[in-house]
């Protein structure tokens, strides 16, 4: 799943090649063979007519990162909020929409007089970066004046897409209930121990986690953050001493901002928003390094790994204790 990092190099993409441009066309089959009991979704055909109807002809005027939601700000006092989840990651780019008659691929002229509903074509982009195996699971596009579009791939049709009035964002259910940021550089020590502490017997990996403690950080960074930390992902959170929690906080803010720096983590799926890998995977000292010997200066440890709180997570099994 995208986090902090990935979410936030991705609004920095589209602050960099939106801006002032225009909605000109909306489209989704979100809510075609998708199971999906929510009316507040684009995956609810109702409410993605809707969002078509309100989105369309308004104006690009800025990106921003809540937690994991990239948010999306439209003229018209309109914000289209994005939760990425498993597999999503938004592309930008020259799409044509293509029908498949008899097994070929034909271009659809004029994609506005297809009905959303049917099934027999898909989306396609000539930019060589989007050929990428990961980037062709197409469930959503916005295309814009100049004729490039934002489109979504979505592996495993997760993601949730909504509209939300710009005024009243900040009391949105998704927005609201989140902690602090992460990177965050107004969050000393002290205030990171009282956020921690409201789940004193839980277990610092899966608390680090919870959103609503902490906005941003998921598997892959709670991982790098405790090994960073040299802290075992199981210990209780009121087992920390000050000086863990000065560890967390200065590691956290480091490990982030250089994965911001690098563009993400691609271990798995991620792409930016031209389709192209971040660098972070490269780091790695625990995530997915399961058997390897422990990178840390002086440490004879072996990379294990552990489902807590339902997660995979990895650790060394000598220094983090």
């Amino acid at each position: 799943m995208p986090e902090l990092p990935e979410v936030q190099t991705t609004v920095n993409g589209l602050n960099k090649v939106l801006k002032n441009h225009t909605v000109a066309l909306v489209w989704t089959d979100y809510f075609v063979n998708t199971k999906n009991k929510r009316t507040d979704t684009i995956k609810n055909k109702t409410f993605f007519e809707r969002f078509q109807k309100e989105i369309t002809g308004k104006k690009f005027v800025s990106a921003e990162r809540r937690g994991k939601n990239v948010l999306i700000h439209l003229s018209g006092n309109k914000t289209v909020l994005i939760h990425m989840k498993m597999t999503g990651h938004l592309l930008y780019g020259k799409y044509e929409r293509l029908e498949i008659r008899n097994s070929k691929l034909e271009i659809k002229e004029d994609a506005k007089k297809t009905k959303t509903s049917e099934r027999n074509y898909e989306w396609i982009s000539s930019d060589k970066h989007l050929s990428d195996p990961f980037n062709q699971f197409i469930h959503f596009l916005i295309q814009f004046d100049n004729g490039k579009s934002l489109a979504f791939s979505d592996m495993r049709k997760f993601a949730k897409v909504t509209l939300v009035e710009t005024g009243i964002l900040r009391d949105h259910a998704d927005i609201t209930t989140l902690g602090p940021e992460a990177n965050d550089l107004s969050i000393t020590w002290n205030i990171l121990k009282d956020r921690l502490s409201k789940k004193p017997a839980g277990k610092i990996k899966t608390v680090l986690m919870d959103q609503t403690i902490i906005a941003g950080i998921g598997n892959i960074y709670s991982d790098e953050i405790l090994w960073a930390s040299g802290i075992h992902p199981e210990r209780q959170v009121k087992k920390l001493s000050d000086k863990d929690v000065r560890n967390i906080l200065w590691h956290a803010r480091r490990i982030l901002s250089h994965s911001i720096t690098v563009g993400g983590d691609s271990m798995s799926d991620y792409r930016n928003i031209h389709g192209e890998r971040g660098g972070y995977q490269n780091s790695h000292r625990a995530y997915r390094q399961t058997g390897k010997t422990c990178q840390k200066r002086g440490c004879s440890g072996v990379i294990l790994r552990k489902i807590i709180g339902g997660r995979s997570t990895h650790f060394c099994s000598v220094h983090q204790q």
